[in-house]
């Protein structure tokens, strides 16, 4: 027989706490969709706006690379003339990437072996304080500390090698740099910093030929 049902009252009645909880946050959510509709909306059009600027960036290196390949191209060819338009291009066109400074390297480099030190000193400055591409560094220390030893900045020439030797990646520029700083010591009369150099780098059992031949012509002049 079945049991008589109970009238159950309204204090008797008990709620499961994670159901309430769930219809809680659901009427807030009906409450507020507004508000979170424009927040959501506001999120994703940050982050389009960063995935266009990101897009941006990348393909603005992607065309900087692309122009400095051609004016190395035409360098490369002998096109002087046209490798420097487009490599003033290049510099002008997309500051702050590492292919405008490179341009910058490269234009020196030019004016250097035209004998136009003035400019050439103000391109490579430039570059060598950025200092993008290490392996370009060492060269642009020689040529710079050639500018000043040309004006007779001995000091500064010295300066620009030391940081050329700091920053050189393989043995083999590092001991060019130095053989280059001995020259200078020979050339200020500093007989014992010149000797001190040369007779470091012989030590060394892997020593090019080339600049073992180089070492002792200083050392050559060192004792004659």
């Amino acid at each position: 027989m079945l049991k008589p049902k109970k009238n159950i009252t309204r204090k008797e009645i008990q709620r499961d706490p994670f159901l309430e909880s769930v219809d809680q946050a659901q009427a807030h959510l009906e409450e507020n969709r507004s508000l979170y509709l424009k927040a959501a909306i506001g999120l994703i059009i940050v982050l389009l706006g960063y995935n266009i600027m990101n897009e941006k960036s990348t393909q603005r290196k992607l065309d900087a690379s692309a122009a400095l390949g051609q004016a190395l191209v035409a360098l490369d060819r002998g096109d002087v003339s046209n490798a420097q338009f487009q490599l003033e291009t290049v510099l002008n066109d997309f500051q702050g990437t590492t292919s405008s400074s490179v341009a910058g390297y490269y234009l020196g480099k030019i004016r250097y072996e035209m004998g136009d030190v003035t400019q050439a000193e103000q391109y490579l400055t430039e570059f060598f304080n950025d200092k993008p591409v290490d392996i370009m560094v060492s060269s642009a220390a020689l040529m710079l500390s050639d500018i000043d030893a040309q004006g007779n900045d001995m000091n500064g020439a010295i300066s620009y090698l030391d940081q050329g030797i700091k920053k050189s990646r393989d043995e083999h520029t590092s001991r060019m740099l130095e053989l280059s700083k001995a020259r200078l010591f020979l050339k200020q009369g500093n007989l014992e910093g010149a000797r001190g150099i040369v007779d470091g780098l012989l030590a060394n059992k892997d020593l090019s030929s080339e600049q073992k031949q180089a070492a002792e012509e200083i050392i050559g002049n060192i004792v004659g």
